[in-house]
């Protein structure tokens, strides 16, 4: 039997040098870790991956010695003074001096408040790796959206734009359950979701091996 292609997109789409983690304040996290490790501080955890890892003069962004950045995002709140955790310690993690506190970012409260999605990937050592994060329509809608903001650079609007397409074919190829339903989709403008309709419309571009 023959098996089927990988799945797999450009370079182009994906290769980036930093990552960015969406802090949900309005929900307790919690963390798995082996017995006697009791390092619950993003930082520390980080720090269990590479010990490079170091919090910049930004206080939501961290380099380890490669130059590989991870940022601490939040949703931008309305009115943006309202009082709200920014640090994993506020949700029962290790107070750490040296941690991330995340920043505000505007739109994000579209992601955080669009349906969840669960999915289990096997990582390179052949282990499951259970993933939760927003609806891959959403990811695909907030993306069309940051391509358009004129206060990105070029490359990342380029970027952006070519995700966006990317994930709205995968989700039309293969996610026949996910429908593109505006329904699905309203906490995101109205507008925003109209004009995103071609996303999910279009045929693979070349170079996609799905």
């Amino acid at each position: 039997m023959r098996r089927p292609p990988a799945s797999a997109f450009p370079s182009r789409v994906t290769t980036t040098e930093d990552i960015d983690i969406l802090f949900d304040a309005r929900a307790r996290l919690a963390f798995s870790a082996e017995e006697g490790q009791d390092e619950r501080s993003l930082l520390a955890l980080l720090r269990k991956v590479d010990r490079s890892f170091a919090r910049t003069n930004a206080e939501f962004r961290a380099r380890n010695r490669d130059g590989y950045l991870v940022d601490l995002i939040r949703p931008m709140r309305d009115p943006p003074w309202k009082a709200e955790p920014v640090s994993l310690a506020a949700h029962g993690g290790t107070p750490d001096a040296d941690d991330l506190a995340a920043v505000g970012i505007e739109g994000l409260n579209w992601q955080e408040n669009a349906p969840p999605f669960e999915a289990v990937a096997i990582d390179q050592r052949g282990y499951p790796t259970r993933i939760v994060a927003s609806d891959p329509r959403a990811f695909a809608v907030h993306k069309l959206w940051l391509s358009a903001r004129l206060d990105r650079a070029p490359e990342q609007r380029a970027r952006d734009l070519a995700q966006a397409r990317a994930v709205g074919q995968l989700v039309a190829s293969h996610m026949p359950h996910l429908a593109f339903d505006p329904k699905a989709l309203k906490s995101f403008p109205r507008p925003l979701v109209a004009a995103a309709t071609a996303l999910f419309a279009a045929a693979p571009e070349p170079g996609f091996t799905w």
